[in-house]
């Protein structure tokens, strides 16, 4: 069974309008070709797409069954249309890359210097919780996924690239710089500096206190870890981040280190996909480019 694009792309038009002549003006067409082309298409299915009615053309049950997937199969040829033209550019591949708020942190010196040694592969990059990321990778919207160990990986094929520990970051002499480790609930208790409404520390951190039945007073959402710190300095409140990010700061007396006596913040970073083995030869030099990175700073902590 064979079907012209020319017939769907036609058909959505005419169903989208819901009109034989406006349909047929939107792909170009006069109306008793586009009329020709629809009775074509309804004769190799063998059923009726349309009820033609003195007001107009709407979907049979058959038609929307046919426009409900024509949406995607055209979707698809734009898309691939798309990538193509990526080729004749000289642009050989892209890699999707979801990525929760922590992996992200040591993401720009590997990133770059991928992108540097590959100039004609492109990278998507989103920031997503890691849950969200395993559903993207899951569901081919994304190629691969930079993951906490807390999720679940729902049958995807996974690396373990890097370590991280999440702590809290307070003014030198804050009440809670006097205990060796607190609890989520004993930190909510003070005022919070967000790194981003959206990033995936602060919704996991809101999904937490939730379950737990705490309130948690955001005194203000800040772009990036440098602001929250520069925040945290002032007495605004405390926050949460990367131990990498924190022991700069701490080190230089900054800001003081607290760390949280809760299990999820001490996490593997992982690399997930659907086939590790079927990714292209660009992708699987990607993820070794964040391995030997990680490698890299696994060894400057060992000898420092």
């Amino acid at each position: 069974m064979r079907y012209e694009l020319t017939d769907l792309r036609i058909f959505m038009a005419i169903a989208n309008a819901k009109s034989l002549t406006n349909g047929a003006a939107e792909m170009h067409l006069t109306a008793p070709t586009a009329s020709y082309r629809l009775k074509n298409l309804e004769a190799a299915r063998g059923a009726s797409l349309f009820n033609r009615t003195p007001k107009g053309m709407t979907l049979t049950a058959a038609g929307e069954t046919v426009y409900r997937y024509c949406q995607v199969v055209l979707a698809n040829i734009d898309q691939l249309h798309g990538e193509m033209g990526r080729y004749t550019a000289g642009v050989i591949g892209q890699i999707r890359v979801f990525a929760n708020s922590s992996t992200l942190n040591q993401l720009p010196v590997p990133l770059s210097r991928y992108l540097a040694a590959y100039p004609n592969v492109n990278i998507d990059l989103e920031e997503h919780l890691s849950d969200e990321t395993v559903r993207a990778v899951q569901e081919n919207r994304a190629d691969i996924g930079l993951v906490a160990s807390v999720v679940h990986l729902r049958g995807l094929e996974s690396i373990v690239y890097g370590h991280e520990e999440l702590v809290l970051m307070t003014i030198p002499g804050h009440p809670l710089t006097r205990l060796e480790r607190v609890t989520v609930d004993v930190a909510l208790q003070y005022d919070v500096v967000s790194v981003g409404r959206n990033s995936s520390n602060f919704l996991y951190l809101q999904q937490i206190a939730s379950s737990l039945g705490c309130h948690m007073n955001v005194r203000v959402h800040v772009p990036n870890f440098a602001a929250a710190l520069r925040c945290v300095q002032q007495g605004v409140g405390i926050t949460l981040v990367p131990r990498s990010v924190a022991e700069t700061a701490a080190r230089e007396q900054r800001a003081a280190m607290v760390r949280l006596d809760e299990p999820w913040t001490l996490r593997r970073q992982m690399i997930v996909a659907r086939s590790m083995s079927e990714l292209p030869d660009y992708t699987k030099a990607f993820i070794q480019h964040l391995c030997d990175y990680a490698q890299e700073i696994t060894e400057e902590g060992a000898g420092a």
